[in-house]
C-alpha cells in the first residue's frame, strides 16, 4: 500500500514539476505568466511554514526517529509542490 502511495506521489510530483517548468518556459516571460507563478508560489509557501512547524512539534513531543523525520520532510516538500501545482492550475484558468 505504501509503495503505491509513494509511486503515485512521485508521479504527481514529476507531473507538477514538468508543468511548472513548461509554464515558466512558455508563459513565464510575459507579465501574466510571472504573476501566475508568483501567486502560486506565494500561496503555497505558508503550507511549507505550517508543515515545518507541525513537523517540529511532532518531533519534540513524539520523538521521531531519523527515518520518520526524513520521510516527513520528503512528504512535506512533495505536498507543498503539489499544492503549488493545484494553485498553478487554478490561477492559470483564472487569469
Amino acid at each position: 500500500m505504501m509503495k503505491w502511495l509513494a509511486v503515485s506521489a512521485v508521479i504527481l510530483y514529476l507531473a507538477s514539476f514538468l508543468y511548472s517548468r513548461r509554464l515558466s518556459a512558455n508563459e513565464g516571460r510575459d507579465e501574466r505568466g510571472k504573476m501566475i507563478l508568483y501567486k502560486s508560489r506565494s500561496s503555497a509557501f505558508p503550507f511549507l511554514l505550517g508543515g515545518w512547524a507541525l513537523l517540529y512539534f511532532a518531533n519534540q513531543y513524539l520523538h521521531l526517529s531519523y527515518l520518520q523525520f526524513q520521510n516527513s520532510v520528503v512528504f512535506l516538500v512533495v505536498a507543498v509542490n503539489l499544492i503549488q501545482f493545484f494553485y498553478l492550475l487554478f490561477y492559470r484558468r483564472q487569469y
